[in-house]
């Protein structure tokens, strides 16, 4: 005895092909920015972290090797942001207070600090 398939509403079958088309798109979209912005220049490097000397400084570096920024004083990096003008912000909480200290990869320097006070 064969029983006849039900009726697909014609809206129900648009919607699950419209719903297919959209994932692929969107998964392809997706794909596309991942691999853009891995490609993308100007990627900075990631900031490395040092213990060190009792004051904040930028270490020497040798050539082809990543600048490093060291700190000391028993002090650990709270947060850290990359400015627009390729800086990068760093929030430091020592002994004595909370410092921001402003650091330029590029040229390997220190360019600012703030105390931060109660």
């Amino acid at each position: 005895m064969d029983t006849p398939s039900p009726k697909v509403s014609r809206t129900l079958m648009a919607a699950v092909i419209i719903m297919g088309v959209l994932i692929v798109l969107g998964t392809a979209g997706l794909i596309g920015v991942i691999v853009h912005r891995a490609m993308a220049p100007g990627h900075h490097q990631p900031v490395m972290a040092a213990q060190g000397s009792a004051s904040v400084m930028a270490a020497a570096h040798a050539p082809g090797e990543a600048p490093r920024f060291i700190y000391g004083g028993g002090g650990r990096i709270v947060a850290e942001a990359v400015r627009p003008d390729g800086s990068v912000a760093v929030q430091i909480n020592g002994p004595q207070g909370d410092r921001i200290v402003i650091w330029n990869p590029e040229s390997n320097q220190v360019t600012a600090q703030f105390t931060l006070t109660p």
